[in-house]
C-alpha cells in the first residue's frame, strides 16, 4: 500500500468529471494525489456522494426538548473485500472512521410469525473451516422449524448448489455466457423454503430486484466474494456518523487543497466533441442549486464548458439521457438497453423503547415484509446513540428495493408498513415511534438483468481523452456495488495519468480463498464434465429445450 504524501498545490489542470458520486470522487481523489487539479461536477444542489449523498436533516420536538438529526440516501455497509476502497481511507487516514460490524439477523415473516435468527457472527467466527461454516446454521431452532421434514430431501439441492457456486469461475468465459443467460430464480429453485427466502432477500439488497431479473453470473460472484470463499469476508463495516461528513467531505477538502475545483447543482445535458480535441459540456444549473455570487466558467444558470479531456462518472440513466443528446457518444456507450436504474426507499423511525441487545444490529427480512433489511442506528452511529442514552430509545433504518410497485405506495402507506415489519421482527418496541421520516431516491442503482455479463462498457473508450467509471462500467476486476464504482474511478484516473505521465495507482483483486478451498474450486472445476446436467445446468437445458418446442 503506498504511504499518502502531500503534493504541490500548483501542478497541472486535470481532467472534467461529470458525477459526483463514488466513482467520480475516486477518479477526483486520485488524480489530486498525483498532482493534477480535476474539476468535479456534481448534478445534486445539496451534496457530493451519489448513493451515499446527505440529505437535508430532520428535526422534531419530544419531551420538552428539541432534536435534529442528519439523513442520507442511505445506510451502507463496506466489505472486507472492498479492497481499492479500503485502501483508499487507509492512504488518507479515515480508517478509524469505520467500525466492525457485530452481527446480522434474519427475519423470517410467514405472515404468522416472525423468526428471528442470527446468521452473521455464527459463520464468521468459528473454527468450522469453509465452506462448512454455514452448514452449522441447521443447529438453529429456528432454521430447524422452517424446514421441517418434508423439505429435508430439498437439502441434496442445496448442496449441489453450494458446490455449483463455490465451482463458478467469474474469470473463465465459459461460465460468464452460462450463467449470465440464467436467473436467480433458477438457482433458488428447489431449495428448502427458508434458504430461498434468505438468498431472494440477499438478490433484493444486493441487487435492487426479484430473483426472475437478476442475472446468476452476477449473484454467484456476490456469493463468492461475501459468502462461501472466506469466512473473513462476510465481516464488514460501517461509518461512525454520516458518511459524507466522515468520509468524503475529507476527500473533497483535499481535492480542493491542490487547486482542484468542486461544482454542486450542475448538470451536463449534453456533450459535443471539439475539432481540435476535446469536448463541450453544456450544462444547466439545477432548480435547488444557488448561482455562485463572484466571478467563473460556471457562474449564471448554465453556459457551455471546454474540457480537454473528460471522466463520465454518471449512473446508468443519466447515461442513458446524456447518449440520446449527444452524438459523440453514440457509439461508444450503444449497449445500454438492458440496463436500467432501480430506485430505493429509506424510512427511518425513532423509538422510545430499544430493541433486545441479543439481536444482530443490522439484518434483512425474508417473506412477506415490506422492508428489505434493517440497521439500528444508534448501535454505532454517535448523533443515534445520543438519543438511545437521553431516552432509552432506539431509531431503525430500512431499505425497500423490490418489487417496483412498491414504490407507488403513499408515504404513509410504506410508513406504516415498515413500522409494522419492526414491530413484528422486535416486538419489544411496538407502539413506541414518535418520529418517522422517508427518503424516496432516484432510480440510480444499476440493474443486473440476465444476459448482462457482456453488455457492460469499459474504463477505456476509443477515444483517448474519455474514460467512464462506475458501478454499470467493467473495470476488468470481478467486483461488485460501490467497490465496482471505486474501482473503475481508479481505473479511469489511471488512464487519464498515462496521458499525464503520471504513475497510475495500483488496481486491487478480491482476496483469493484460503488454500484448501482453492483445491476444493480446482477439484470441481475438474470434474465439471461429469456434474453437467446437475444444477442449474439442467434447468438451462430444459428452458431451452421447452422454448425450442414453442
Amino acid at each position: 500500500m503506498e504511504p499518502h504524501r502531500d503534493i504541490a498545490t500548483h501542478g497541472p489542470p486535470g481532467p472534467v468529471i461529470v458525477g459526483g458520486g463514488i466513482a467520480g470522487m475516486c477518479a477526483a481523489i486520485s488524480l489530486a494525489d498525483r498532482g493534477l487539479r480535476p474539476m468535479l461536477l456534481e448534478r445534486d444542489g445539496f451534496s457530493f456522494g451519489g448513493r451515499v449523498a446527505a440529505r437535508p436533516p430532520t428535526s422534531f420536538d419530544h419531551a420538552g426538548q428539541h432534536y435534529c438529526f442528519s439523513l442520507e440516501h442511505g445506510m451502507h455497509g463496506w466489505w472486507r473485500q472492498y479492497r481499492n476502497f479500503l485502501a483508499l481511507l487507509d492512504r488518507h487516514g479515515l480508517s478509524d472512521r469505520l467500525v466492525d460490524a457485530y452481527d446480522q439477523t434474519l427475519m423470517f415473516d410467514d405472515g404468522a410469525a416472525v423468526y428471528r435468527t442470527n446468521v452473521g457472527r455464527e459463520t464468521q467466527i468459528t473454527p468450522v473451516i469453509e465452506p462448512l461454516h454455514h452448514a452449522q446454521l441447521l443447529r438453529k431452532r429456528n432454521i430447524r422449524r422452517l424446514i421441517g421434514l418434508a423439505e429435508v430431501p430439498r437439502l441434496a439441492t442445496l448442496a449441489l448448489r453450494v458446490f455449483e457456486a463455490i465451482r463458478f469461475d467469474p474469470c473463465d468465459a465459459n461460465h460468464l455466457r452460462h450463467y449470465d443467460q440464467l436467473s436467480v430464480a433458477e438457482f433458488i429453485g428447489g431449495m428448502p423454503r427458508f434458504f430461498q427466502a434468505f438468498l431472494r432477500s440477499l438478490t433484493r439488497s444486493g441487487f435492487f430486484s426479484d430473483p426472475p431479473k437478476v442475472s446468476l453470473w452476477a449473484f454467484l460472484l456476490s456469493l463468492q466474494l461475501y459468502v462461501f470463499l472466506r469466512k473473513d469476508s462476510q465481516c464488514f463495516s460501517f461509518a461512525r456518523g454520516p458518511i459524507v461528513e466522515q468520509l468524503f467531505t475529507p476527500l473533497l477538502d483535499k481535492i480542493e487543497a491542490v487547486g482542484g475545483r468542486l461544482e454542486r447543482g450542475i448538470e451536463v445535458t449534453r456533450i459535443e466533441r471539439r475539432p481540435e480535441g476535446g469536448f463541450w459540456l453544456h450544462w444547466s444549473r439545477s432548480a435547488t442549486a444557488e448561482s455562485p455570487s463572484g466571478p467563473g466558467e460556471l457562474s449564471g444558470r448554465g453556459g457551455r464548458l471546454a474540457a480537454s479531456e473528460l471522466i463520465l462518472a454518471v449512473d446508468v440513466c443519466a447515461a442513458k439521457r446524456l447518449v440520446a443528446a449527444s452524438p459523440c457518444l453514440a457509439s461508444i456507450l450503444s449497449g445500454l438497453e438492458p440496463f436500467s436504474g432501480r430506485p430505493s426507499t429509506n424510512i427511518r423511525l425513532w423509538w422510545t423503547r430499544a430493541p433486545d441487545h441479543r439481536w444482530g444490529e443490522s439484518g434483512v427480512f425474508g417473506g412477506k415484509a415490506t422492508a428489505d433489511n434493517y440497521f439500528w442506528l444508534h448501535r454505532f452511529q454517535g448523533e443515534f446513540a445520543a438519543w438511545h442514552q437521553a431516552t432509552g430509545g432506539a431509531v431503525s433504518e430500512s431499505h425497500i428495493y423490490a418489487p417496483l410497485a412498491l414504490h407507488d405506495l403513499s408515504d404513509d402507506e410504506l410508513l406504516d408498513r415498515v413500522e409494522r415489519d419492526m414491530a413484528r421482527a422486535f416486538p419489544e418496541v411496538a407502539g413506541s415511534v414518535v418520529h418517522r421520516i422517508i427518503v424516496r431516491n432516484p432510480a440510480s442503482h444499476i440493474n443486473f438483468p440476465v444476459g448482462c455479463a457482456t453488455a457492460f462498457p469499459k474504463v477505456e473508450t476509443a477515444l483517448a481523452d474519455l474514460a467512464l467509471c462506475g458501478d454499470w462500467i467493467d473495470g476488468g476486476v470481478p467486483v461488485l456495488y460501490m467497490e465496482r464504482a471505486c474501482q473503475t474511478g481508479i481505473a479511469a484516473a489511471n488512464v487519464m495519468l498515462r496521458r499525464h505521465g503520471r504513475r497510475p495507482w495500483p488496481i486491487l483483486g478480491p482476496v483469493p480463498p484460503p488454500p484448501h478451498m482453492r483445491a476444493l474450486q480446482a477439484a470441481l472445476r475438474a470434474l465439471e464434465p461429469g456434474l453437467r446436467g446437475l444444477g442449474t445446468t439442467q434447468a438451462s437445458k430444459s428452458r431451452a429445450k421447452a422454448s425450442g418446442a414453442s
